[in-house]
C-alpha cells in the first residue's frame, strides 16, 4: 500500500485528487491539506510514500516545499486551473 498526501490550496483540486486516489486499489489516502505548513506537520508525524503536490501555492511553491524536506517521498507535481 502506498500512503498518499495531497497538497493544494484549491479545495476543488483536493477533492478531485482524493476522488482519483481512492479509485486506485494500491493507494491509501493519508490526508489532504491546503498548506505546506500543515503538510510538514503530517510528514513529521507519519510515513508518507507519495505526495500529490501543487506547483503554485500562495506562500511557498511546491518545488520550494519539496527542496525543504530532509527526506523526500515520491512526488507527483500538478497544477490545476
Amino acid at each position: 500500500m502506498i500512503r498518499c498526501l495531497a497538497i493544494d490550496d484549491e479545495k476543488l483540486a483536493l477533492d478531485l485528487l482524493e476522488d482519483n486516489i481512492r479509485k486506485v486499489p494500491f493507494l491509501q489516502m493519508a490526508g489532504k491539506v491546503n498548506s505546506a505548513m500543515t503538510a510538514m506537520e503530517i510528514l513529521q508525524k507519519e510515513k508518507i510514500d507519495l505526495l500529490f503536490l501543487d506547483i503554485q501555492m500562495p506562500d511557498i511553491s511546491g518545488i520550494q516545499f519539496l527542496r525543504s524536506l530532509p527526506e523526500k517521498p515520491m512526488v507527483n507535481f500538478h497544477h490545476c486551473f
